[in-house]
């Protein structure tokens, strides 16, 4: 089958963090307490090099973030270092939506195609999902949200989108569905007084809420597109506390049969 390609130009940049607070105290003599300034928070791990096929690059999201979340940033390192996540305190949005985090943003993508429909997964990492500024309470460190495109081999376009919605999942028609070319519009929103999931973009998300003001493509890995198997069999193992990414064996099987539209001939443990 043959499918559009899109180019997509993502700049890595080095990420800074916040630098802690050199103090001193004085009596009769003044103490130096400490010497040197140290970063608060790790630096996430940089991006894998794009490597997806055609079919996943043509119907990949289109995706924005809402000011009061985070950036999707890479999860694993091309060395295999994993991203350790931050606490959920201050901001909901607090050393992680910086303009560096954008520039080292990250997609992984698993499809499965069979009866007519093919199903791409696409999976997004984040560093925290705060419900409450300066306060854990609902919320927990590491995210990992999804969006399925399912797509007709017949008439080779986007027909239904699925997004994650906290523990389940909603399905939604083309109809529904606000398009940048073949690419579905989404959105990572905070819902209300909760945490975060995507959903899909409307009119009110133009233009988009990120540093560039403009739909973003991170640099896409499908999965047979990591660096190496045993990079890809550590991100899937790699324990992410409550939160879980759902293109490992058995969860992508599952995600894919809880999402299913109702009537396509879609099999999906087939």
């Amino acid at each position: 089958m043959t499918a559009l390609n899109r180019a997509v130009k993502i700049t890595t940049m080095s990420r800074s963090r916040p630098l802690a607070r050199i103090g001193a105290t004085s009596g009769l003599t003044v103490l130096l307490l400490a010497a040197s300034a140290t970063p608060a928070f790790a630096a996430p791990p940089g991006s894998l090099p794009q490597n997806a096929g055609g079919y996943e690059q043509s119907f990949s999201p289109a995706y924005d973030y809402d000011t009061d979340g985070c950036y999707a940033v890479p999860a694993i390192g091309p060395d295999g270092t994993l991203n350790g996540g931050l606490n959920t305190t201050g901001a909901v949005n607090g050393s992680c939506r910086d303009q560096s985090d954008l520039d080292n943003s990250q997609t992984y993508a698993r499809s499965k195609c069979n009866n007519g429909w093919c199903a791409i997964v696409y999976a997004s990492y984040f560093e925290k999902d705060q419900a409450v500024a300066g306060s854990g309470l609902g919320g927990h460190r590491h995210d990992w949200e999804h969006v399925i495109s399912w797509v007709s081999q017949s008439s080779n376009q986007v027909e239904y989108v699925s997004t994650t919605q906290h523990s389940s999942q909603k399905t939604y028609p083309r109809s529904q569905v606000r398009f940048d070319g073949s690419h579905p519009k989404t959105v990572y929103h905070k819902d209300g007084a909760s945490t975060h999931f995507f959903r899909l973009a409307n009119a009110n998300d133009e233009p988009p809420e990120n540093h560039y003001h403009n739909w973003r493509y991170p640099p896409l890995v499908d999965w047979n597109g990591y660096p190496t198997v045993a990079l890809r069999d550590k991100l899937m193992a790699a324990d992410f506390g409550s939160a879980t990414i759902k293109i490992s064996d058995g969860r992508f099987e599952s995600l894919l049969n809880a999402a299913k539209p109702s009537g396509i001939a879609f099999n999906p443990y087939g």
